[in-house]
């Protein structure tokens, strides 16, 4: 089919195709509908002749018995002269198979039964006498029904026992007579017998084909003729069979019955296919008669006749497509040499032979065209294979240049940094193969230089422009006192040896890691954005003139006091003027809103979203100028290394406790922060394996609306996310171990856990979400100062004076068997063991019952728990029980966490405990008595 020769023999067949069979449908749709009324005409006039000879016949048989009828009711017979008469009646009339004359039993001479009836029997007449006792003709249909209505009519068919012995039908007419009174008084019902057999055979002559047939039907429905003997005497309702029981069809039997001639199509009953059946009715029997044909078989010739039209259509449309294949060949020969070469042509071959044209037709005239593109293809080519490797060595020579000024740039276009408490995420997204927007930063102790700018033009000018302004910007940085007088003399450096009067827009900034306090100088760059909690604005620095237009301008000196969490975004025009396919500029508005959308964000992924959000605003709009992003966030923090060893715990804390004190960390978070920074360093001293002389640094950073504390070390490898053992939860005491509770407590009181290992260290940090709070800007220096000032004093101080204080108070009730141990402070890993031996010495006392009053404790890590949980199943094992009372609040709470010790009992309060100990009291007076 890719040939026009093929395709346009094809279609030219299809389309003769297409009018010879439109033209046989209607020629075979005509035809049909011609021979069916033919069929339908043919039929109604043999129907007529079929059903006058049964009307005829019928007729007379009602005629005869009539007749007799009329005799007997004139005059008295003698039985004998009743039996001649109805003998000479059945010999006479070759119509009537049988006939009977049944006297009213009631009314007879004698009172006797009398009903002789005289039936043929082939050749011969022969007789029966109905009026014996198994014959009970006073009972039939034939007679009951007649002499009740007092009506001749013609019964339902059945079959006749005890006289014919076949299947008939039966005509009766009630005879009357006058008695003594002159009433009318009913004297005999006089018969005439049809067989259904004999109608059958008179019905046989009702056909229109080998496949039809005729039906005859009584009024009740019963089938007196039809195709198959075996349905004879039977409902057409009880017919198995296609159509016979179709309601449809009982239908066209009600409107037969009524006398109305109908006709239906429908499936035939005895055979596939489908018939077509019409149907009237008898006048003199009121009995339904129809003629069932298959159409199949009466269509038969118009069948024979289409198939022999479809071999000729279709010879005659293969030789009209092998006529046009000839033709079409000859006249699209030159075509398919042109197209042979064109592809050669296509492969570059251009010496390739193109046909001859021959004569003045269009496709002379084409290959004449295909001669002179040929030529100007070959002189095209030639200037675009010179035009082509000038260009690659061009794209060369600007990629070369893309990786050079990348190169230039941190991270080469993307870089990320942490410099303790400041972290900066920056990108440059070209629009050209080369660009003119910088981006740089420098750490100088703690002060933190970055700077962004944006050269005038684009493409290479841009680019050898930016090269220029930021190894200049690279050597200045810390050079200088301030950000202002760095962009002072920068713009003197770039005014130097610029003939073209080109600028560059930059912002230049240095952040104190140490206070939060940044001092920036902007000229001409947009405004920078800061994000403080949930909310971004843009700032409104005072500006001075963009670098490298005119010598000896002063630029004006900003600063800006950033807290916990604030986050600093600084951009190119590019971001601000992405325009989409409307015209419409992203602007600033818009980006401060996307930008307050990524509070709490890493600053990678917030990055991320804020190009994502320029891009998909620009939608299919081609970028127009280069994009430049740089996200700087502040997070103060405060850091301190610990020897391992007796007293970690008290020191971890004294170190933590002002810096979170400072920072006015409410009461929960900081007491379950204190807890989790115990539970990684006791987890790090008991499994890091750490040598002699190496130290846990902890560190702990304000990120606005989280905390973050980090642990690390130079231990062995170790995840105790993963590879912790950590206690079953909600164990009685029985089955509850001793331990694997500190992993569980970490991660329940924090909002995120996660470890690696770097440069030969573990590293575990734990973030905790902060309700926003109402943090004065110079509170994080003065914490952070403090810290710094505190942590050789929390290294340095005797163990003793650092550790946390616990101190326990026994009070014993000898006669209840009862012993209260209150405790005050803390239950932690320093102040456990002390606690172990004083609460194991009152369990050895043998108390029934001992309490652990926990009204004054203030703290309890894991290593306290590991105790009571000794003490419990101790406890437990001697009959005895282990109590607590008065948890507070932030108790209840690690309890909680850990489901620790589920069947302990536990008091909320005196009142309870009282009430407990005297029930106690009372079961043990019930016990003595």
């Amino acid at each position: 089919m890719n040939s026009i020769g093929t395709r346009l023999i094809v279609l030219l067949t299809i389309c003769a195709a297409l009018i010879v069979g439109a033209g046989m449908a209607l020629d075979y749709r005509y035809t049909r509908e011609e021979i069916l009324q033919r069929v339908v005409s043919q039929s109604t006039g043999e129907a007529a002749a079929v059903v006058s000879d049964l009307e005829n016949w019928l007729s007379g048989v009602e005629g005869a018995t009539r007749f007799l009828g009329q005799l007997i009711a004139r005059q008295q017979y003698s039985r004998d002269d009743l039996r001649a008469m109805l003998r000479e009646v059945v010999a006479n009339n070759p119509e009537i198979y049988g006939a009977a004359i049944a006297l009213n039993p009631l009314t007879s001479e004698d009172g006797d039964a009398f009903a002789p009836y005289f039936f043929r029997d082939y050749d011969f007449i022969s007789y029966a006498d109905l009026s014996s006792a198994e014959a009970d003709y006073a009972n039939q249909d034939w007679y009951r029904i007649p002499a009740q209505s007092g009506e001749a009519r013609w019964s339902e068919p059945y079959f006749d026992s005890g006289g014919g012995e076949t299947d008939m039908t039966t005509f009766s007419a009630p005879v009357y007579r006058a008695d003594e009174s002159g009433a009318q008084q009913l004297y005999a019902v006089v018969t005439a017998d049809v067989r259904l057999e004999d109608l059958q055979t008179v019905l046989r002559q009702l056909h229109q084909g080998d496949n039809s047939y005729s039906l005859l039907l009584s009024r009740e429905g019963v089938l007196m003729s039809t195709r198959t003997q075996a349905n004879v005497m039977r409902h057409y309702s009880e017919v198995a069979g296609k159509g016979l029981d179709d309601p449809a069809w009982g239908a066209l039997f009600g409107r037969a019955l009524d006398g109305e001639a109908v006709s239906a199509d429908m499936p035939c009953p005895e055979r596939d296919g489908q018939c077509t059946l019409r149907m009237g009715r008898l006048e003199t029997t009121g009995w339904p008669i129809g003629l069932v044909y298959d159409q199949a078989e009466v269509l038969a010739p118009l069948h024979a006749y289409e198939v022999k039209t479809a071999t000729i259509s279709g010879a005659t449309l293969l030789l009209m497509a092998l006529a046009l294949g000839f033709i079409t060949s000859r006249q699209t020969r030159p075509l398919r040499e042109l197209t042979l070469a064109a592809e050669h042509m296509g492969r570059g071959e251009m010496d390739y032979p193109l046909p001859r044209a021959r004569g003045k037709d269009e496709v002379a005239r084409l290959v004449g065209a295909f001669t002179r593109m040929n030529s100007d293809l070959r002189t095209y080519i030639d200037d675009l294979a010179e035009s082509t490797a000038s260009r690659s060595r061009l794209e060369g020579e600007l990629a070369a240049a893309r990786e050079i000024q990348m190169s230039m740039l941190p991270g080469g276009g993307e870089a990320r940094c942490d410099e303790g408490r400041a972290s900066l995420w920056a990108r440059l997204e070209p629009a050209r193969m080369v660009g003119g927007d910088l981006y740089t930063w420098h750490r100088d102790g703690s002060q933190l230089w970055f700077a962004i700018g944006d050269v005038s033009d684009k493409g290479v000018p841009a680019a050898l422009f930016m090269a220029r302004a930021i190894s200049l910007l690279q050597q200045l940085a810390g050079s200088v006192h301030g950000p202002e007088q760095a962009l002072a003399a920068l713009n003197d450096m770039l005014e130097q040896d610029n003939p073209s009067c080109m600028f560059v827009t930059a912002f230049l900034g240095v952040l104190d890691t140490e206070t939060g306090m940044l001092r920036f100088a902007s000229a001409g760059h947009p405004a920078p954005s800061l994000l403080r909690g949930d909310s971004a604005r843009s700032l409104r620095p005072a500006s001075g003139p963009a670098l490298g237009l005119a010598r000896g301008v002063h630029f004006s000196a900003n600063s800006l006091q950033l807290e916990a969490g604030d986050a600093l975004a600084l951009y190119t025009d590019g971001i601000e003027e992405a325009f989409d396919s409307d015209d419409n500029m992203f602007g600033v508005e818009r980006f401060n809103q996307v930008l307050a959308t990524c509070a709490g964000q890493p600053l990678a992924e917030a990055g991320g979203q804020l190009l994502a959000a320029v891009s998909e605003h620009a939608g299919a709009a081609p970028q127009h100028d280069d994009i430049t992003l740089l996200l700087l966030r502040y997070c103060p923090a405060s850091e301190c290394a610990f020897t391992p060893g007796q007293g970690l715990t008290g020191r971890v804390l004294a170190w933590l406790e002002p810096t979170l004190t400072a920072w006015k960390v409410c009461g929960d978070v900081k007491g379950e922060t204190k807890l989790i920074a115990e539970e990684m360093a006791t987890n790090i001293d008991h499994h890091g394996g750490l040598e002699k002389g190496e130290k846990i640094a902890m560190r702990l950073v304000h990120a606005g609306d989280r905390l973050a504390l980090e642990a690390r070390d130079p231990g062995r490898p170790f995840d105790p996310l993963r590879q912790a053992v950590r206690a079953p939860l909600a164990a009685g005491i029985d089955a509850a171990p001793v331990g694997g509770l500190g992993v569980h407590l970490i991660e329940k009181l924090s909002d995120g856990q996660r470890y690696r290992r770097e440069n030969g260290h573990n590293l575990l940090r734990v973030e905790k979400r902060l309700s926003r709070a109402d943090l004065p800007p110079r509170a994080f220096q003065a914490a952070t100062e403090q810290a710094v000032a505190e942590q050789a004093v929390a290294e340095k101080a005797p163990v003793g004076d650092q550790a946390m204080k616990l101190t326990t108070t026994v009070t014993t009730d000898e006669a209840s068997s009862v012993a209260r141990v209150a405790l005050d402070g803390a239950l932690n890993t320093d102040t456990a063991p002390n606690f172990e031996q004083r609460l194991q010495a009152v369990i050895d006392e043998g108390y029934q019952l001992t309490i652990l009053d926990m009204r004054d404790l203030d703290y309890i890590s894991s290593a306290g728990l590991r105790v009571i949980f000794k003490a419990a199943k101790l406890t437990h094992a001697g009959g005895r029980t282990l109590a607590a009372a008065n948890r507070k609040p932030h108790i209840e709470k690690v309890f909680e966490i850990l489901k620790a010790l589920p069947d302990m009992a536990v008091f909320a309060n005196e009142q309870e405990l009282d009430d407990y100990l005297a029930h106690m009291q009372a079961k043990t007076r019930e016990d003595n008595a």
